[in-house]
């Protein structure tokens, strides 16, 4: 007759009990709604996180944007962007991230049991129609600061939508916001260089007041001032 060993068969037990769970990979999608999937994330010290682009059309990519992140991260701009690697949590924080393009596309992933971080300064409060300050990426030509122009821009109704036409200083990715209120109805993305014209809107916007908002990025991430206009659309 076999014996057992109730000694070794417990020990194992307890070692198969004692051994760290294994880390977690969670995906963040963005959304063509102008939003995160996840815009709050809680995770444990040591998982990983991708932010994936899958099936979006319009223009997003994902940048850190606090300054406690022990590698920043920043994605090329891409209509869809190319999913990033695994990025993985060691240290419990509150770690803030953006689009570049969409300034309301902001998350955080809360690591551990981490406290939220700290407001800033009085004298450092934002405003809510301050604008991030361009940032700067090292090109294969040169270390490019020099952020693009926008002139000559016309904007004028054709239908249900707006005409706008524009000079840009150098080849950059230009968008074109459509908004009423605060809310943006429809967007536009071109990559263009010199002179160009894009036609925002269409048949199933309706009939009221509209302002037109557009913006140019160069290849190096550096974003030329916003410029606007009022138009009716009839």
């Amino acid at each position: 007759m076999r014996r057992r060993h109730p000694v070794l068969l417990g020990c194992a037990v307890a070692l198969v009990a004692a051994s760290p769970a294994a880390a977690a990979e969670v995906e963040v999608k963005a959304l063509d709604t102008i939003a995160w999937d996840k815009p709050e994330l809680r995770i444990a010290p040591g998982d990983s996180v991708v932010w994936s682009f899958d099936g979006t059309k319009e223009l997003h990519n994902v940048r850190s944007d606090s300054a406690n992140w022990p590698t920043p991260l920043f994605s090329p701009l891409g209509a869809p962007a190319p999913r990033t690697a695994p990025y993985q949590f060691t240290t419990p924080g509150t770690y803030l991230f953006v689009c570049d393009v969409h300034d309301a596309m902001r998350g955080s992933v809360i690591v551990g049991d981490a406290p939220p971080p700290p407001p800033p300064p009085p004298g450092e409060q934002p405003f809510p129609n301050d604008t991030p300050e361009p940032t700067t990426f090292e090109t294969k030509v040169a270390f490019d600061t020099t952020r693009p122009t926008l002139r000559s821009v016309r904007v004028r109704r054709t239908g249900r939508g707006a005409k706008v036409s524009f000079r840009v200083s150098e080849r950059a990715d230009v968008t074109v916001w459509l908004k009423r209120g605060r809310k943006v109805v429809k967007t536009r993305h071109v990559a263009v260089s010199g002179r160009a014209r894009v036609t925002v809107g269409g048949k199933r916007v309706r009939a009221g007041r509209y302002r037109v908002e557009l913006t140019a990025r160069d290849v190096a991430g550096n974003r030329s001032s916003r410029k606007s206009a009022r138009i009716t659309l009839r």
